[in-house]
């Protein structure tokens, strides 16, 4: 696998203002931490609209509140660079399935698909050429009861390989199974609330890149394809795209920040 994902600074995102454009069949990944200075957190609130700053405040600890108005303020700089905009400027609608889409642009612009994970600080983006994604990022937790949730929850197959793993890698094992899942059901926007049993995730020989395998009668499709990110060890993150023929760009560098490569 690549090297692991460099977490960028928040404020030099933000400070970012050269365009950036997606290729057709071109998936972009950022990553970064959700730690920053008092100036990129008051920037990063001001780029939030009243519904996102109402509903970062209802989190009880100031952490997650900051780790909130970071994460989405980030995701609004990008979006602005991508679609030639002020963070502030930028606006969303939602799917009927209440997934966040970008609002359609004028002249019959393609307008690009992203998703959004954070976790512990943590957080990735993805924003493609206007196919659907998904991406989750987990913290592996040691001591999950890795064969027990996936006895109940998993297909036979993910559950079997869970098994087959040395105890000490049955948790990476779990966790790779459950990011792949759930960024596919965020691509969806299905959530988990869907029966995560009735598709199977199938890995290659490689282990980087995997299928997905949907059992009938299902509402989820099955024309997606997924990706293990390259995060560092104690980490698990996926990426869930539409369809078959598309190319990952890691944006996984400073120059990234002013160059977009």
């Amino acid at each position: 696998m690549a090297r692991a994902l460099l977490n960028l600074d928040p404020a030099r995102i933000c400070g970012a203002r050269s365009a950036l454009r997606v290729a057709d069949a071109s998936v972009h990944v950022w990553a970064f931490s959700l730690e920053g200075s008092a100036a990129c957190l008051e920037q990063c609130r001001q780029a939030l609209c009243p519904l996102e700053r109402a509903r970062g405040d209802r989190f009880v600890h100031a952490a997650s509140r900051d780790h909130f108005a970071v994460a989405h303020g980030v995701l609004r700089h990008l979006l602005g660079r991508y679609l030639g905009c002020e963070a502030r400027e930028v606006s969303f609608s939602s799917h009927p399935n209440g997934k966040p889409t970008l609002a359609a642009a004028g002249g019959g612009a393609r307008v690009p698909s992203f998703n959004l994970t954070h976790s512990q600080g943590r957080a990735l983006i993805a924003v493609s050429d206007g196919r659907e994604v998904g991406i989750d990022l987990e913290k592996v937790k040691p001591d999950v009861k890795a064969v027990a949730i996936a006895r109940r929850y998993f297909a036979a197959a993910e559950l079997a390989d869970i098994e087959g793993q040395p105890m000490a890698l049955q948790a990476d094992a779990f966790f790779r199974y459950w990011v792949a899942k759930e960024a596919l059901l965020k691509g969806q926007g299905i959530g988990l609330r869907f029966p995560i049993d009735e598709f199977e995730v199938q890995f290659d020989a490689d282990d980087s890149s995997a299928r997905v395998r949907v059992h009938e009668p299902s509402r989820l499709d099955g024309d997606w394809t997924l990706k293990r990110l390259p995060v560092e060890s104690g980490w698990a993150a996926a990426l869930a795209v539409r369809g078959r023929h598309w190319t990952l760009s890691l944006k996984n560098s400073p120059h990234a920040l002013v160059h977009g490569a």
